[in-house]
This record gives C-alpha cells, structure tokens and sequence, in this order.
C-alpha cells in the first residue's frame, strides 16, 4: 500500500460503483443527517402478530394472537407502513440513526467520512459506507478503500463493519479476499441502545480495515506478476463456470431442457467475463495477468447484466456475488 499520487492511465468506462447504483451519496457528517439525505429516515416499531384461522364448521374466520412473536414494521415519514419481518418477544427494535451514531466516532476522529447509504428488501437490511482517507496504488492501479457497516430489522443480524476495497478503474468491489471462515476481517457491534466505539474500538475497526488492504496489496501484486496466455484464459473461465461432463461433453439434442439451459448460462457466463479480459478498457493496463482474469469476473458480477443497474448494486452491497468473486480468486491462485 502506498500514499504516492502517480500519474494514472486514463480510461473511459461506463460503470457504476455499487453503492452508487444501490444507494445515495452523502455529503453529511453524522449518521442522523446522513440517515435524512438518504431517504433512511423513517422509524420501526413492534406490533402484536395474529394469524387468521378458519375454525372447521363454524364459518367465519378468526384473528389468533401469536403470543411469542412481533412484527416489525416500518413507517415512512409520509405514513407507508411496510412490514419488514417477524421477530422474537426480546428483539428491541433501534432506529437507523440510532444503530449508526456510533459510527460519528470514526468521522470525529477524521479516521474516515460518510460516501453513502441506502436499504434494500424494503428497509429491512440498511447500510451505510465510509470512504478512507488513503490513496491505494498497486503496481499504478488506483483503489480505494472503504468500511462498510450494515445492519438489519428483521433480526437476522447485528451491525456489521467490514472493510471493502474498489478498484477504480473498472468500479469492481472486492468485500472479502477470503472466505467467511476468518472472522479477523470484520467487526460486530450488539444491537443495543448502549453501544458506542471507544477508542479501542477505532482502533480494532481501522487494524482490521488496514490488514485487509495490506493482505489485498500483496496478493493483487502476486496475480500482476503472472502472465497467462489466451487458452489459459479461456481454461480459467471454465473452471469459474464449470459444469457437469455429461453436460459440457453431450450432444445438446440429448440434453434434457433443464440442462440445455443450464450449457446455456455456463457458456454465456464464460463467453461475457472473456470478452471482458480480452476488450475492456478497464483491462489495459492489467491483461494477460492473473489479476486480469480474477478483475474480469468481478466486473462481470458487478457490471455484466445491463439494463438492471440497481439490482446489480443491490447484490454487489449485499454480499451475494462473494461467492463467484472468491471462487475465481482461488481458481487464479491456484
């Protein structure tokens, strides 16, 4: 990791960091205000749960309380109540800025500021990023780092802070470089109206940020410094997306429909990350290396469906492309 401003190769590229795509950026400097400029600042509470219930032979249907769960529902400032999820009689329900304020901690500190926020499944899972004050150059390829924090009101988890990295030249978004196993890269907070970062906690949150960055420096350096032919290329994207031998080695009339459509997307998948390696701007300065084929899978996760922008951000904040994403860095470790 360095500091140093360099001259960057200027590449034009149409996409879209993740969290601009999924949400809103901020320019605020506390969660409360940040929660407003974002839309996020509407407020949960807990209703009674009942299930409708037609006793047999006597006709009309009834509402039965369900004594041991809750409801929480979401209530926007122009008076849309949604309903966010079912949770258990000792869930206490906090509001967006509340869960967040202890984040200001960081931003007081000039550790970190506010880029964006937004929600997704309705407001039931909420997110907030903080951009780092660092500069990230590896082998010439600009980065930036960041820490984002999510929570959920559906209780199906606690407020998480997790460093993530983006490379800038192609707006791919790197959440994790290892699998879920090692819990040293990210930082859980209760849900609890008490909970506030001390210093210990800054400190904790920015050495976890700070090992990431140096452990993603030293492996993308790794992967610049191999070069890889054209039909290692094309070897590495089928192992990305495999598929069964009696499919990918049958003669398609004797595949059934399903597998005929499963070909069909193991080859597409294959066919778009290829063509992005071989004809992406964003690949320049970085093709025919093994950096260049792991980029080229992030960026079809991230970017690769045209027409569904949202979606694609939505997926990239939740998590739910880290699996292909880490998958193909192992393969091109490998």
């Amino acid at each position: 990791m360095t500091t140093e401003v360099v001259n960057k190769p200027q590449i034009s590229v149409r996409n879209e960091s993740a969290w601009i795509k999924s949400g809103v950026a901020v320019t605020a400097t506390s969660a409360s205000d940040v929660a407003r400029q974002a839309g996020l600042d509407w407020s949960v509470s807990l209703h009674p749960v009942t299930t409708l219930y037609e006793i047999p032979g006597q006709g009309l249907p009834m509402h039965i309380p369900v004594n041991n769960k809750q409801a929480v529902v979401k209530t926007t400032p122009t008076g849309e109540v949604i309903p966010l999820g079912i949770v258990g009689n000792k869930y206490k329900p906090l509001q967006n800025a509340e869960v967040f304020s202890v984040l200001d901690t960081l931003i007081d500190s000039g550790d970190a500021r506010y880029a964006a926020a937004g929600e997704y499944a309705a407001g039931a899972k909420v997110w907030m990023l903080m951009q780092l004050p660092i500069e990230m150059e590896i082998k010439g390829d600009p980065h930036a780092a960041f820490l984002l924090a999510k929570t959920t009101h559906d209780g199906s988890g606690s407020v998480l802070i997790r460093p993530i990295i983006e490379r800038l030249f192609c707006h791919n978004q790197i959440n994790k470089i290892y699998r879920a196993t090692d819990k040293k890269y990210t930082y859980m907070l209760r849900h609890t109206t008490n909970s506030k970062l001390d210093v210990n906690d800054v400190r904790g949150i920015l050495d976890i940020a700070y090992t990431t960055i140096d452990d993603y420096t030293v492996m993308s350096e790794a992967m610049l410094e191999r070069q890889v032919t054209r039909q290692q290329a094309v070897d590495y994207f089928k192992k990305v997306f495999p598929l069964p031998s009696k499919i990918e080695d049958a003669p398609i009339p004797l595949l059934s429909a399903g597998e005929k459509v499963q070909r069909t997307n193991a080859l597409n998948h294959r066919a778009r990350s290829l063509d992005i390696y071989e004809n992406s701007p964003t690949q320049e300065n970085i093709r025919e290396t093994v950096f260049g084929l792991w980029q080229a899978v992030v960026e079809y996760a991230d970017h690769g469906k045209p027409g569904k922008s949202r979606s694609l951000g939505v997926r990239t904040m939740s998590g739910g492309s880290d699996n292909l994403k880490i998958r193909a860095q192992e393969l091109a470790l490998a």
